[in-house]
């Protein structure tokens, strides 16, 4: 009897160590299946995790770019962007180890997909495709895409809205205190800040506003706010800093001039004669500038400058990317077209811009003639003189003029304080280092222009503060 059950002890052991030996076989291969699975699943996140750092390296390049050149879309197609269509139908690809020129407009298409890659020294390569600012949508719209070379999966794709924070925002930005009379209205953004010597300045506006006032010193007078437009500055209530992130100097924008010097340079349009006394720009709306010699810019005048050599090679198109350098004075008059102001008045004998420019003068720049755009959205004007910008004696008695203007060492003004002239209206905005007056005229309107905000004038600087992130968000790989 006891062997008998010493039997049935020895089988029932013999079954629980066949048990335990499957049981034993079939974990370990459930082990090696979860410690592979993890390591697949590991490779996948980290190739993964890869591809979204290749996108945002994509996206960085480009906004490095546009900090240079705010309209940098409308002059090139960048490395790894894809393949543009124009409207009449051209196809335009980045080159393979350079961007391509762009002259087609404000506007594309990509037909043939993300079929151009930007390749990255880690083995991973990002994709572009780039949406330009419109008047419904004021800002940059840049998709990034990112990937291992040589795969199709996984992707990673990555979404900003950038927009630039442009001294063309504002309707006038000056680095002194700024007075606006009671025969004035304002209509756009004014701000006064602080100059070298660290004393902040005033704004005194005893005319009307229609937009907020800013001032790192006081905004006084008996000014009348219009549409919840409102007052900032140091003891207001909310303070100016919490509208403007920091106060905005002047003394950044002395790079804008050395970047459209090179960039005319390139592949611009350039004057340089030490010989001349002064260059007389005139814009024609088929889309071409010529170009006179002049004797001076006899700006304190009545009379207009002799301007009677014609430079050789002009009339010459607007060029691509927007730079225009002289280094000499210019003399903005001689206009010959027709275009229409936003007020509705209809200029004739003007000058009508016809492209995306910036005329900068390593002197000053003289107004002297009536300046408008042909097409509103597609068309814009800077004005950037290194001295001063003067609207000459010998203006018309109205004037009419359009434009981003920028006086960087000097002022915005008037070529004298006498009231001999009728009605200004200027459409645009302005940055005036220095005290800004436009008192030969009796009425004078400033009317901001809101094209700017999405179509600022090529090579125009931007503020401190660069770019706003609208928008930043991952989208599904495809």
């Amino acid at each position: 009897m006891t062997r008998r059950l010493l039997r049935s002890e020895d089988g029932t052991a013999m079954v629980l160590v066949v048990f335990l030996t499957a049981a034993i076989a079939l974990l370990s291969v459930s082990l090696i299946d979860l410690v592979r699975g993890d390591s697949s699943r590991a490779a996948k996140a980290t190739v993964s995790d890869a591809a979204f750092q290749a996108a945002e390296a994509g996206l960085d390049d480009y906004t490095s770019k546009l900090l240079d050149d705010n309209q940098y879309f409308f002059h090139d197609v960048a490395l790894g962007e894809s393949t543009r269509r124009a409207s009449d139908g051209t196809l335009v690809a980045p080159g393979a180890s350079s961007p391509t020129a762009w002259t087609f407009g404000t506007t594309w298409t990509y037909p043939n997909g993300k079929d151009k890659w930007r390749s990255l020294t880690n083995g991973y390569e990002y994709n572009l495709q780039v949406t330009g600012p419109t008047s419904t949508a004021a800002y940059t719209d840049i998709i990034a895409t990112g990937r291992k070379q040589g795969t199709t999966s996984p992707v990673r794709v990555i979404e900003k809205w950038l927009r630039p924070a442009s001294i063309a925002d504002f309707l006038m930005i000056t680095n002194s205190d700024y007075t606006v009379g009671s025969g004035a209205t304002t209509y756009g953004k004014i701000y006064a800040g602080i100059d070298s010597s660290g004393t902040a300045h005033n704004v005194t506006h005893n005319g009307t506003a229609y937009a907020d006032i800013y001032a790192e010193g006081q905004v006084n007078g008996s000014v009348t706010m219009m549409n919840g437009a409102k007052q900032y500055d140091s003891n207001s209530t909310p303070q100016i800093r919490t509208m403007l992130k920091q106060p905005i100097s002047f003394t950044r924008f002395s790079t804008s001039l050395v970047d459209i010097q090179r960039a005319a340079q390139l592949s611009g349009i350039y004057l340089n004669n030490a010989a001349v006394n002064a260059w007389r720009l005139s814009f024609l709306s088929n889309g071409t500038v010529d170009v006179y010699r002049c004797s001076g810019t006899n700006e304190t005048s009545s009379s207009a400058p002799t301007c009677s050599t014609h430079e050789s090679g002009f009339p010459k198109a607007v060029p691509a990317n927007g730079a225009i350098y002289v280094e000499q004075s210019v003399v903005v008059a001689g206009g010959t077209s027709s275009c229409t102001d936003p007020d509705g008045t209809v200029l004739t004998n003007a000058n009508c811009v016809n492209g995306r420019v910036t005329v900068a003068s390593n002197n000053d720049i003289v107004v002297g003639d009536d300046i408008g755009w042909v097409q509103n959205g597609d068309d814009v004007l800077g004005l950037i003189g290194k001295n001063d910008v003067v609207v000459a004696q010998w203006a018309p008695d109205t004037l009419h003029w359009r434009a981003g203007v920028l006086a960087q060492t000097g002022a915005r003004h008037s070529a004298s304080s006498d009231g001999s002239h009728d009605t200004a209206t200027f459409t645009g905005s302005q940055a005036s280092n220095g005290s800004a007056f436009m008192d030969m005229f009796q009425t004078r309107y400033y009317n901001y222009d809101p094209t700017l905000l999405y179509l600022s004038p090529p090579w125009f600087p931007t503020v401190d503060y660069a770019y706003t992130t609208l928008l930043f968000r991952e989208l599904p790989g495809s």
